[in-house]
């Protein structure tokens, strides 16, 4: 607990630094409204993850952390930030579920209660920039809309992890970019989940380029995040 306190005021003490713009806020708004819930899943990236959370912290997100003992300090850091944890971890080497199964039904409840989601959509264990077909489940499931969340440092550290994690340097510049809504319809078969997979990847890495050019227009992006009040 102590081990997790201080990182937790370690990462406040680094987010005090930073500096965030928002990009398209229009299609976060749109997919609210669109929304019979009013809710949304954010779909990104597990190496833009880390800004990608402290980013967010006008309405409580429920996501999904493993339940190793680096989740135990995420998990920690999340909840004191207002977020609805889940624990599970994907299948093992010999294909034993740790409780992802769970943890997958459990935040698919939640979120119909009415609690935005947020999933790294190649997460836990890669492969790196692939989505998995859990998301657009998710989706079907809740009728909650996937939001492409695309979190830019202009500075960042890369680690030399499967995912090559970023760390935004100290006082980094920080587009939030929303790309267009996905809906997924209720009655989609297995067979076409492929289809929004590609549709989300593309969507990814495109806005990603966008935000990245949109740092030379720092000066005229809006300061201002789309909020709606925590549930």
């Amino acid at each position: 607990m102590l081990i997790s306190s201080l990182i937790y005021y370690l990462v406040r003490a680094l987010n005090s630094t930073y500096r965030y713009r928002f990009l398209a806020v229009e299609n976060l708004q749109e997919a609210c409204i669109n929304s019979k819930d009013k809710n949304y899943i954010f779909a990104t990236w597990h190496q833009n993850c880390f800004h990608g959370v402290l980013a967010q912290n006008t309405r409580t997100h429920v996501v999904i952390i493993s339940k190793s003992k680096d989740g135990n300090i995420v998990d920690f850091i999340c909840q004191k930030m207002g977020h609805f944890v889940v624990r599970g971890s994907s299948k093992n080497s010999s294909g034993v579920d740790k409780g992802g199964k769970a943890a997958k039904e459990q935040m698919i409840e939640t979120i119909k209660s009415g609690i935005a989601g947020a999933v790294t959509v190649d997460g836990p264990q890669g492969p790196a920039q692939i989505v998995k077909p859990g998301i657009v489940d998710m989706a079907k499931k809740t009728g909650a809309p996937i939001v492409p969340y695309i979190p830019i440092a202009k500075s960042f550290w890369t680690f030399k992890s499967w995912d090559k994690f970023r760390l935004p340097k100290p006082f980094s510049k920080i587009i939030i970019c929303y790309g267009k809504a996905i809906f997924v319809p209720e009655n989609t078969v297995d067979l076409d989940f492929e289809k929004f997979q590609e549709e989300l990847r593309l969507s990814l890495n495109q806005n990603e380029i966008w935000a990245n050019e949109n740092f030379k227009n720092w000066s005229k992006l809006t300061k201002n995040n789309y909020t709606i009040p925590r549930v």
